[in-house]
C-alpha cells in the first residue's frame, strides 16, 4: 500500500494535468477560435437576410415593354407588436384570401408568416400598420407573351439569373444588387426585426432597349406562321436587319416539334447554320468584279449539262430556267442559273472565292452577343479535294452554311456600299432614373467590296425583280425592290426555299431574309414559297403606324406620281435601235454602259453609240437593263431598258 505522501503527490499530479488541460482548451476555445464561436453565438441570436433587386427591364425599340419584375410581397407580423390583432387577422382573411385555417394557425404563432406572393393591390389596407413588415420578390413577366420570346429567352425565378436568349447575354446588367436586412432571433429561432439595424437597401438592375421593333417582329411573326402552316413545312427563318447600323429589327424562327407535330418557337435563325443554296450566288459574283475574273458570256447547255471534274468524271448540273446561247453574270443572276454560274466559278482562283465570301461575314461569328450563335461553316480551299468540285458547290450555294442572320448581313453589306456593319441587339441601356449610361453606335467589321462592286452587285440583284425574274413574286404592287431567291436541296430529301430582298431600291434601309424549310403542300422554289412571305411583310410593315421604316420617299415618289396615267408595260415595249452590222464582221464583245438613272431618250443613245440594239420597256428614268450594266455582248445584239411607267 502506497505511502500517504505518494498518494498526495499523484492527486496534485492528476489535478495539475486536468487545470492544465482546462486552461489550454479555454484557450483554444476564448483566443484561437473566438471568432468561430463568436460567430456562433451572433447567429444563435441573429441574422442577416437578403433584401432582392429588381430585374432589369427589357423594352423594345421604342420604348414597349417586353420583359418586367413585378413587385410582390409577403407578409411579417409581430404580434406583441400589433394594437388590434383581432382587426389584423380578419383584414388578412378577407384581403389576402388565405383560408381561414391557415390564418387561425399562423396567428395561433407570436410571429405569423405569409409567403404570399401577393399584389400592391391586395396589401394597400395593411400598410403603415404596426407590426406588419413586408417582404418584397419580384416575379418576371412578359406583357407581350410569346412575341420574341426566344429573342429574349427565359429567367429561372429559382436561381434568380437568365438562362437563354437576351436574359442570360444581359444578366450582369439586369440582375442589380441585392440588398441587406438585419433580424434578431428569439429562443425558437423567429426573426424579429432589430430596431436601428443596419440596413442596405437593394440596388435594381439597369433596363435595356432591344434594336427589336415589337410592330415589326409581330408582322414576321405572323406571315411566318401563316407560310409554315400553308406550305406545311418543317419550319423556317425571318430576319430584318437595318442597312446602315446592323440593328437587328426582327428575328423569327419556327420549327415542327416531330413528336408532337406543333409548329415552336425557336432561335435558329441566330443559332442554326444551312447551306443556303442560290441566295449565295452574288457573293461569287462579288469574287468576280473584285478581283477581275473573266466575266465572258458562257453557254447555258440548255438548262442541263455534265461538267468535267476531272480522271473522266462528270457532275451532273441541271437549271430550272433552261437557257440556250452565251448568258451573261446578269442573265447568271437573273435567273439563277447553276451551270453559268459553275462555268464563271472555276475562273477564279480558290483563295479568291474563298477570301470574298469570308469577307462577307461567312464562317465568322457575327459577334451579336446572343447565347449559342452560329459562325456557320467555311472551309479553307486547303482542305478541298478538287477545286472543280468544290468551287461550284459553294457558287450554287453548298459546302458551306451560314444562319440567316449572317445571309441577311451578309446582303446588308452590298446594300451599304459594300461596308459590313456589326449587327447589334442592344440599342441602349439606362439606369433606374431612366438616364441613358450605354448606348450603340454603328461599328463596322470590314469593307467586304469596294463601292463600286458593290453598285454592280445591286444592279444585278436588280434584275431579279424583272419579269421572268427569280424574285418576281417577291415585288409590291408599286415599289420595286431588288433581291434573290434560293432554292437548296436537302441531302436526306427535299428543299430549302429562300428569298432576301433589299428595301427600298433607292438609299436602301433594309435586308429582309425568309427561309421556308422543306414545303410540301405543291410549290418549293424560293421565288414561289419565300418571295411572297417578304413582299407580305414589307406591305404590313408599310401600313403600320409606327412602322421603323422611313416612308418619307414613298410620299414623295406618291405624290410624283398623281394624276399619271400608268399604262401597261406591253403597250410600252418598243424597238428603237436597230444598228447597221456589216454582213460577215467580226462579233466583237461591247461592254454595256451604265445607264440606271438617265432619262430614256439619252439610256437609248448611248446604246445604239456602243453598237447594240434597243427593246425599250416603260418611257421615263432607267432602273436597268438587261443584260446589266458590264456585261459584254457582240455588237449587234439586243439591250432591253427597263424605265419607269410614266406617260
Amino acid at each position: 500500500m502506497a505511502k500517504p505522501a505518494a498518494r498526495i503527490l499523484f492527486l496534485e499530479a492528476v489535478l495539475l494535468a486536468s487545470g492544465t488541460a482546462i486552461l489550454a482548451r479555454s484557450f483554444w476555445l476564448q483566443v484561437v477560435h473566438y471568432n468561430v464561436w463568436a460567430d456562433k453565438a451572433a447567429n444563435s441570436r441573429e441574422t442577416d437576410r437578403d433584401v432582392p433587386a429588381r430585374r432589369g427591364r427589357i423594352y423594345d425599340r421604342n420604348g414597349k415593354p417586353l420583359a418586367v419584375s413585378h413587385e410582390q410581397y409577403r407578409l411579417h407580423i409581430t404580434l406583441d407588436q400589433v394594437r388590434d390583432p383581432v382587426a389584423v387577422k380578419a383584414t388578412v382573411f378577407r384581403e389576402l384570401k388565405v383560408p381561414k385555417a391557415r390564418v387561425d394557425e399562423e396567428f395561433a404563432k407570436p410571429y405569423p408568416y405569409f409567403y404570399g406572393p401577393f399584389g400592391a393591390e391586395q396589401v394597400e389596407s395593411l400598410r403603415g400598420l404596426r407590426g406588419v413588415r413586408f417582404g418584397v420578390i419580384y416575379t418576371r413577366q412578359y406583357p407581350m407573351k410569346s412575341l420574341a420570346d426566344r429573342v429574349l429567352g427565359r429567367f429561372a425565378e429559382d436561381s434568380g439569373v437568365g438562362i437563354e436568349g437576351m436574359e442570360r447575354a444581359l444578366d450582369a446588367l439586369l440582375q442589380g444588387r441585392a440588398g441587406r436586412e438585419h433580424f434578431l432571433k428569439d429562443n425558437k429561432g423567429n426573426r424579429i426585426p432589430a430596431p436601428g439595424a443596419t440596413f442596405q437597401e437593394a440596388v435594381a438592375g439597369q433596363d435595356v432597349r432591344l434594336t427589336i421593333d415589337a410592330d415589326l417582329q409581330g408582322i414576321a411573326e405572323g406571315a411566318l406562321h401563316h407560310a409554315v402552316s400553308e406550305n406545311k413545312a418543317r419550319g423556317g427563318d425571318i430576319v430584318i436587319v437595318a442597312v446602315h447600323t446592323g440593328e437587328v429589327l426582327a428575328a423569327a424562327s419556327l420549327r415542327t416539334d416531330t413528336a408532337t407535330g406543333k409548329i415552336v418557337s425557336t432561335s435558329s435563325a441566330i443559332v442554326e447554320p444551312n447551306q443556303p443554296g442560290s441566295t449565295s450566288k452574288i457573293f461569287t459574283v462579288a469574287a468576280m468584279l473584285r478581283f477581275g475574273s473573266d466575266t465572258t458570256p458562257v453557254d447555258g447547255e440548255g438548262g442541263h449539262w455534265l461538267m468535267p471534274v476531272g480522271a473522266g468524271t462528270l457532275r451532273t448540273i441541271d437549271d430550272v430556267h433552261r437557257l440556250h446561247g452565251p448568258v451573261t453574270v446578269g442573265m447568271a443572276v437573273k435567273f439563277s442559273s447553276n451551270i453559268a454560274m459553275s462555268k464563271f466559278s472555276v475562273k477564279l482562283r480558290s483563295e479568291q472565292q474563298f477570301e470574298a465570301i469570308r469577307d462577307f461575314g461567312f464562317g465568322t461569328s457575327p459577334g451579336l452577343g446572343f447565347p449559342g450563335e452560329s459562325p456557320g461553316t467555311l472551309y479553307l480551299p486547303s482542305t478541298w479535294v478538287n477545286p472543280l468540285l468544290s468551287q461550284p458547290s459553294l457558287a450554287m450555294g453548298y459546302e458551306w452554311a451560314a444562319s440567316a442572320l449572317q445571309i441577311a448581313l451578309g446582303y446588308a453589306a452590298i446594300a451599304n456600299r459594300g461596308v459590313l456593319m456589326a449587327p447589334t441587339l442592344v440599342r441602349e441601356v439606362r439606369d433606374e432614373g431612366g438616364v441613358v449610361t450605354w448606348r450603340s453606335r454603328p461599328d463596322t467589321v470590314r469593307r467586304a467590296v469596294p463601292d463600286s462592286v458593290a453598285g454592280h452587285l445591286m444592279a444585278y440583284l436588280h434584275l431579279t425583280e424583272d419579269s421572268g425574274g427569280t424574285g418576281a413574286e417577291g415585288q409590291l404592287d408599286r415599289i420595286r425592290y431588288p433581291g434573290k431567291t434560293g432554292t437548296a436541296k436537302i441531302k436526306t430529301g427535299g428543299y430549302r426555299a429562300s428569298f432576301v430582298g433589299i428595301f427600298p431600291e433607292q438609299q436602301p434601309q433594309v435586308v429582309v431574309y425568309v427561309m421556308i424549310d422543306r414545303p410540301s403542300a405543291g410549290e418549293i422554289t424560293g421565288g414561289k414559297v419565300a418571295a411572297p412571305v417578304v413582299r407580305h411583310v414589307l406591305q404590313q410593315a408599310l401600313l403600320s403606324t409606327r412602322s421603323p421604316l422611313d416612308r418619307t420617299w414613298l410620299t414623295e415618289r406618291s405624290t410624283s406620281l398623281a394624276g399619271a396615267v400608268v399604262r401597261p408595260e406591253s403597250v410600252s415595249v418598243r424597238r428603237v435601235a436597230i444598228p447597221v452590222v456589216q454582213p460577215g464582221a467580226p462579233a466583237a464583245l461591247v461592254a454595256i454602259p451604265s445607264l440606271a438613272g438617265l432619262p430614256a431618250r439619252q439610256a437609248i443613245l448611248a446604246l445604239e453609240r456602243a453598237g447594240f440594239q434597243v427593246r425599250l420597256i416603260g418611257r421615263a428614268s432607267v432602273r436597268a437593263t438587261v443584260p446589266m450594266a458590264g456585261d459584254s455582248l457582240p455588237r449587234g445584239a439586243v439591250v432591253t431598258i427597263h424605265a419607269d411607267s410614266l406617260p
